[in-house]
């Protein structure tokens, strides 16, 4: 990864919930389409996990304020 990468991921990471759904939804406005290739079904598995355990922390983390 690169020093700039790098750093746009930090100044990324240092931005509100809301404006880091703003900055996702223009940068993937932006994007050059590109075609990853087929997934597996243990990768699929392995997303899917990762992204319900993100909304279950979320969701957990919301319910406790």
């Amino acid at each position: 990864m690169s020093k700039q990468t790098a750093q746009l991921l930090e100044a990324f990471e240092a931005l509100p919930e809301q404006e880091k759904r703003v900055f996702t939804v223009e940068f993937l406005r932006r994007a050059v389409p590109f075609d990853s290739g087929p997934l597996d079904d243990g990768e699929t598995a392995l997303a899917a996990d990762q992204l319900f355990g993100e909304l279950e922390a979320e969701e957990n983390d919301a319910e406790s304020r």
